[in-house]
């Protein structure tokens, strides 16, 4: 049985949202996962990085739901239950902002709040800066504005070193322990994300056909020349920067620094005991710090 056959045998995915309803998102021909829940009058948008689902806001959403709001929750193309299109123009930054708009669109969200992390703080970034009429607050969880990191200087760039390494030909092999000598499956994946505790459902999403070189494409694509784009601009809405002191991916200057780029009101939160994964190592703590900035800029506060 080949690993491509073993991957579609499993019939139980690892780490789905449970209790919300799954819609499906048409955007340029894709199908996007999008899980939704609660009925009141505030949206809030949860969109997850890499190498994540929106599973991995699980344990978030309750209390989001709890205290009122309806919630959405999208899965990126290449990762959990939405479309793996082959590629790399699927998956640049600006695509990642196209289709969160259709998202929106499309679950009738006219004005939401606002929560990215890691590759979907890169796109939500934009969004909150290019549409202040339509995001009524902006959460971003460990990376900061991306002028502020371009601005944090050489610690920013040691600690983006495996972005190089993923630009290689062999960034799959490399990914999956097979360059490594005797390492075994999937070593290098578990070394690089720092052995967490959900690695496991990681591995079982990134062992479908295409996933894999769907996260590959995540960094080639957006280390093309041909895809860059220009200076993000400045953000007028309220935002919240959350740093957790044990990441090893993103500095404290990128995002300490990116209130420089902000000018609604702006707060810096360092968040102890949490790495990168900080929904899932700091969950109370990460759900308490999201509710706080939108009870405090709800539209009636902001009237």
């Amino acid at each position: 049985m080949t690993q491509a056959q073993a991957s579609e045998n499993r019939t139980a995915p690892f780490h789905r949202l449970t209790g919300m309803t799954r819609h499906n998102v048409d955007f340029s021909g894709h199908r996007i996962a999008v899980y939704e829940a609660g009925s009141g009058p505030e949206t809030i948008m949860l969109v997850h990085g890499i190498p994540d689902s929106s599973a991995v806001y699980r344990h978030q959403i309750p209390g989001l739901l709890e205290a009122g709001y309806r919630v959405i929750a999208p899965d990126l193309l290449g990762h959990g239950d939405s479309d793996i299109p082959a590629g790399s123009q699927n998956y640049t930054i600006a695509m990642d902002e196209e289709s969160l708009w259709a998202v929106a669109d499309a679950r009738g969200a006219d004005t939401f709040h606002l929560v990215g992390h890691d590759r979907g703080a890169l796109s939500t970034w934009s969004m909150a800066a290019a549409r202040p009429d339509r995001v009524t607050s902006f959460t971003a969880l460990s990376v900061g504005h991306p002028s502020a990191r371009k601005a944090a200087g050489y610690e920013q760039r040691q600690m983006s070193w495996y972005m190089l390494r993923l630009l290689l030909p062999d960034a799959e092999e490399w990914l999956r322990g097979e360059t490594e000598g005797d390492g075994g499956p999937w070593s290098t994946f578990r070394w690089w994300v720092q052995n967490h505790p959900e690695a496991d459902a990681w591995i079982h999403d990134l062992e479908r056909p295409g996933a894999l070189r769907a996260l590959v494409n995540c960094y080639q694509a957006n280390a093309n020349p041909a895809n860059a784009r220009g200076p993000i601009p400045r953000v007028s809405v309220p935002v919240l920067g959350v740093w957790p002191t044990q990441e090893v991916y993103c500095g404290l200057e990128q995002m300490a620094r990116s209130g420089e780029w902000v000018d609604g009101p702006w707060r810096f939160e360092r968040l102890q005991g949490a790495g990168h994964f900080l929904q899932l190592d700091q969950p109370e703590a990460v759900t308490r710090l999201i509710l706080s900035h939108v009870e405090a800029h709800r539209p009636e506060q902001k009237a």
